[in-house]
């Protein structure tokens, strides 16, 4: 079973929005709302590949109780803590005329150190039944990033496998850990890093320098649509296939939960878990909303997805 833990849970909707023009009024012809934050998204994307999986994190007032609600209705199973602050609002729009995605997140509720006490412990607990444990997202306003790597550290202990895909400051932090795969998407990966990626060659720069950093493996999503995994003996790239996109919020976290689905579960090749991570990052750019998507159209979109394999001197073979 895989855990993921979304500390910074939220209620996320997305507004369809044409011709979207600050200071008017707009009508939205379509919209979702679904319980979010990066972790709630892997969770859905895990469950519609059929993986088992159970969402933990914090959640608190009529929001914590909307997330529990859009859990329950998409059949994800869930040990939530609850907390005396509401959880936060995040909004998405979606302006498929002009072919832009505006996201305003709420910063997120206040922490008690006894919540945050009461959740280590829940945490521990639940533990004892997962095989692998996924961390992602922001955390809330006043917890540090301390406290990840803390509960990072606790899994990693107990042998489990430790997957992280968090802001910049957090990553650093949880890298210390030495956990076996993060998940960073560009923007992320450059601030680890240390430098941009201009060219290829740096994304591959960028995977060595995140492993020198304490990570066992790691994985970096490119803005263009690319990715590359670090694997024995090298690095496999993928580019997402094409598709008329209608939103690619959540893609990352899709791709993310094809790859795990395929590395962990169905213990496919890391080239064959690329591809699946690839399809279902594109999968979920053709629907609206974090982690939505069609297992079967993923699955016909994996199959169109080439694959490049890096030696560790980065000579290229395709697949």
């Amino acid at each position: 079973m895989i855990l993921t833990v979304t500390l910074n849970a939220a209620v996320a909707r997305t507004l369809v929005v044409p011709s979207l023009t600050l200071g008017e009024r707009h009508r939205s012809p379509e919209g979702i709302s679904l319980a979010g934050g990066k972790g709630i998204n892997v969770a859905r994307a895990l469950r519609t590949l059929d993986v088992p999986v159970l969402a933990t994190g914090l959640v608190g007032g009529r929001d914590g109780d909307a997330i529990r609600d859009g859990l329950s209705k998409a059949a994800i199973p869930f040990d939530l803590v609850e907390m005396r602050s509401p959880s936060r609002t995040s909004t998405a729009i979606v302006d498929p005329t002009n072919g832009t995605q505006t996201e305003i997140n709420e910063r997120g509720p206040e922490v008690s150190p006894e919540e945050a006490r009461e959740f280590s412990r829940r945490l521990e607990f639940l533990m004892e039944y997962a095989t692998a444990v996924v961390f992602a997202g922001s955390l809330p306003a006043n917890l540090d990033e301390g406290y990840l790597a803390g509960l990072v550290q606790k899994a990693r202990d107990r042998g489990l496998y430790t997957v992280v895909d968090a802001p910049p400051t957090v990553l650093k932090a949880a890298l210390k850990e030495v956990p076996s795969l993060v998940s960073p998407n560009q923007h992320e990966a450059e601030s680890a890093a240390g430098f941009d990626f201009i060219e290829e060659d740096d994304f591959l720069r960028g995977l060595r320098r995140l492993v020198e950093l304490g990570a066992r493996g790691a994985c970096i999503t490119s803005s263009s649509g690319y990715s590359y995994l670090t694997a024995e003996g090298g690095v496999v790239s993928a580019r997402a296939p094409e598709v008329e996109a209608l939103s690619t919020i959540g893609s990352g976290d899709a791709y993310l939960a094809g790859l795990l689905a395929g590395l962990l579960h169905r213990k496919l090749t890391p080239v064959e878990a690329v591809r699946l991570a690839a399809g279902c990052a594109a999968a979920n750019a053709e629907s609206l909303g974090a982690g939505v998507f069609e297992a079967r159209r993923a699955e016909e979109l994996a199959e169109t997805v080439r694959v490049e394999v890096f030696s560790e001197v980065f000579d290229r073979d395709t697949v």
